[in-house]
């Protein structure tokens, strides 16, 4: 869910201060999603470097747009995007998804 707020807010990052803006609101979000506070969501959930590769300027967003208006219908979409940011964590390159 981190992964997704921060790809998707990937145009916004111009400044220090935006990115942090960012970075807070996707843990705002990840944490109401898994109901915890933003705090347990970032030390507890979401993987650091998935904040990391937003300050470098990489994202999943390439695989949300490949996705396009099925990014998230049905149940294949989080498995994709699973997949993404994994390849995210573990590459450091822009995150692809296999073709379906």
């Amino acid at each position: 869910m981190a992964a997704v707020a921060l790809a998707l807010a990937e145009g916004q990052r111009a400044s220090l201060t935006s990115r942090r803006r960012q970075v807070t609101a996707a843990m705002r979000e990840a944490a109401e999603f898994l109901g915890n506070t933003p705090a347990v969501a970032r030390a507890s959930y979401v993987d650091p470097r998935v904040i990391d590769r937003f300050e470098e300027g990489r994202t999943i967003r390439p695989a949300l747009d490949r996705m396009g208006g099925r990014a998230f219908e049905g149940s294949g979409w989080s498995h994709a995007v699973e997949l993404a940011v994994l390849h995210l964590q573990t590459e450091g390159s822009e995150a692809l998804v296999p073709a379906a």
